[in-house]
């Protein structure tokens, strides 16, 4: 449809006591430590769902905490965004994206769009904000080739100024795709999905890397009502795309250079396909994203 196109410390204590309660504390600590990483790591052996076997998984995030790993596993900005990579007109968005509208709660990561003036460091004013994930953090994640997957909730609690359902749920631009890594100068993008909300059960999958190609695929469910899941099997011999396991479009794209992860909801500006004028505000929510390799 229409394409993106731009370009801990330690404390000690008296000699007499340290034993033990330097073995007390790091005792603590390990297992302070060893709680919270559990707590977000995938289920043991998990496999990419309909991917099949023998996929190690290389980076991931379950969303079990209370914020977002900005800075670590995710960044707010990305190349792909012309005005300090948060906001992009000229490619048909609304909004400008803010660190501020991502939260994590729940086992959830919840993407708020939000009818809000905003003037942009650049001088530009926006009438919307929402926010972005990138995989670019100092702990974040690039990959050429292997599978990557999110179970997410579309475009949902589409609200006006009152906090009452709008009925009308069109302006609204969901991914989850891959952009190009820092130092990568040819176009790389691959969109596990893209969902225009105006007709939220069409979803384009697409590769526009090297050969591409691309397919639309008429969902038989609301992917608004529910937790869905999209995967992307992305090899040098091409890019086969799947939701909730079933293998729903192949195409010969493949890129040639690494990628990360992004997940967003954009604001559409398109004539006629912008948000209702009563529309307030619009969700996007993620339950985990992983990626595997082999």
């Amino acid at each position: 449809m229409f394409q993106r196109r731009i370009t801990v410390p330690v404390v000690a204590g008296l000699l007499a006591l340290s034993g033990a309660l330097v073995a007390t504390h790091a005792t603590a600590a390990d297992e302070a430590t060893t709680s919270r990483v559990l707590a977000d790591d995938p289920p043991a052996g998990v496999q990419p769902v309909g991917g099949g076997t023998g996929w190690g998984i290389k980076w991931w995030d379950e969303f079990n905490g209370t914020a977002v790993d900005w800075g670590t596993k995710w960044n707010g900005h990305s190349s792909a965004l012309a005005d300090a990579g948060r906001g992009n007109k000229g490619n048909q968005q609304l909004e400008y994206n803010l660190d501020r509208n991502c939260s994590e709660s729940n086992g959830v990561m919840t993407m708020t769009a939000k009818r809000e003036r905003y003037q942009a460091p650049s001088g530009t004013t926006y009438d919307w904000t929402s926010c972005l994930l990138s995989s670019t953090g100092s702990r974040g994640f690039t990959f050429k080739y292997g599978f990557m997957e999110s179970r997410a909730k579309l475009t949902y609690d589409v609200l006006n100024a009152q906090g009452s359902p709008v009925s009308d749920k069109r302006g609204f631009w969901p991914a989850f795709w891959t952009w190009q890594a820092a130092g990568v100068n040819s176009w790389q993008e691959t969109d596990v999905y893209e969902q225009y909300s105006d007709n939220p059960r069409r979803l384009y999958l697409t590769s526009h890397a090297n050969a591409g190609g691309g397919c639309q695929v008429n969902l038989a469910f609301d992917p608004g009502a529910d937790f869905h899941v999209y995967g992307a099997d992305i090899s040098a011999q091409g890019t086969k795309f799947y939701i909730d396991g079933k293998l729903v479009c192949s195409v010969a794209g493949a890129p040639s250079e690494n990628t990360n992860i992004i997940e967003d909801l954009y604001v559409y500006s398109r004539s006629g396909y912008e948000p209702n004028p009563a529309t307030a505000s619009g969700k996007k929510a993620v339950d985990y994203v992983r990626a595997w390799q082999r």
